[in-house]
């Protein structure tokens, strides 16, 4: 199987995929993770391309076009492929001009071409309590509930079950099932509150939908990805054995991804995000300070290298006694440093 530079692509012997940054040798290639950022070395035979660099398209798109001459299908099947259609969810004050002191009002917002049926719950510490439920139409939003500031105070998480509609030939989706966990704090910060196209005020927006990596996973055949199947076991002598993370007590993980430390990052700038992130590495270092030997894997991601570039400085200006060095580029590729407590 030919793979390029540029190309998407998806693990066979696991969950995920990414894009090719370069290629090593006439077996390795480089793959940008989707989920981590991590960039990680990978064996030709580990990978599916999904949409090639050169052509824009999977390899069904291209076996489509060849044999069906002038066919408009495969253009108009890969324009629902990248279609983006949101759902989100919106806390509006409803007086604006006393933001974080106003009654809040929850809408929800179809953002799609499809109708939505919907449940609502919320919970305010004695599990969920449906709220309502119905039908939305497409490129419109709905009133769910109102919160007075007493209540945000003691609102935990809000529930939401979607159900995508359309009447005659569609394109299916699956159905929304998301649990949003609520920062009361939030809600206090002026901050935290953003223009959108959806409204004639400021609101906090919460993003329901998210691009699904299987989406383009189901244009490859069942023959395109058994064949791929096949040609991975052939080549395979020795099954890679999985990583254990727990195969040495001494060493700890710390992922310092913000998605790993918060449920959302809306309302927060990056000095914000950056701030949390340091805190939460001075934290870990506090916390084993005394634990000489303890080696401390701190993983921040390739990124642009702001947080990679913090933590190193820290480490020269805070904590010159303990031994730092890269993590290992195996497990980690350039994403990781290891700090071992002297």
């Amino acid at each position: 199987m030919q793979i390029n530079t540029g190309d998407k692509v998806r693990f066979l012997n696991e969950t995920g995929g990414g894009i090719v940054t370069r290629i090593i040798d006439a077996k390795t290639v480089m793959v940008l993770n989707d989920e981590d950022e991590f960039e990680i070395p990978s064996l030709k035979t580990n990978l599916v391309v999904i949409e090639s660099v050169n052509t824009g398209t999977s390899p069904q798109s291209k076996q489509s076009n060849s044999s069906s001459s002038g066919s408009s299908l495969p253009s108009k099947k890969q324009a629902l492929f990248v279609e983006k259609e949101e759902v989100y969810a919106a806390f509006a004050p409803k007086e604006p001009a006393t933001q974080s002191e106003s009654p809040l009002e929850l809408f929800l917002i179809n953002d799609t071409n499809q109708i939505l049926l919907y449940t609502f719950c919320d919970e305010k510490g004695n599990g969920l309590e449906g709220i309502t439920a119905g039908t939305l139409d497409p490129k419109s939003k709905i009133l769910l509930s109102e919160y007075e500031i007493k209540d945000l105070n003691v609102l935990t998480c809000c529930h939401f079950q979607i159900i995508f509609y359309q009447q005659g030939k569609c394109s299916p989706k699956k159905p929304l099932d998301r649990t949003l966990k609520i920062q009361a704090v939030k809600f206090h910060k002026s901050s935290s509150y953003k223009d959108t196209a959806y409204f004639h005020q400021e609101v906090i927006l919460y993003k329901l939908t998210g691009e699904n990596l299987e989406q383009k996973i189901k244009e490859l055949s069942n023959k395109d990805f058994q064949q791929a199947i096949r040609e991975k076991e052939d080549s395979e002598k020795v099954k890679p054995t999985p990583k254990n993370n727990n195969s040495d007590d001494n060493l700890i993980e710390v992922d310092l991804h913000i998605n790993a430390l918060i449920d959302s990052v809306t309302g927060l700038s990056n000095a914000d995000i950056l701030e949390f992130q340091l805190n939460k590495f001075h934290e870990v270092l506090r916390q084993n300070q005394y634990e000489k030997g303890k080696k401390i894997v701190f993983i921040h991601g390739i990124g642009n290298g702001t947080l990679k570039q913090h933590v190193h400085n820290e480490l020269k200006r805070k904590y010159r006694k303990h031994y730092s060095q890269d993590a290992s580029f195996k497990e980690y590729g350039w994403g990781a440093t290891m700090v071992t407590i002297r």
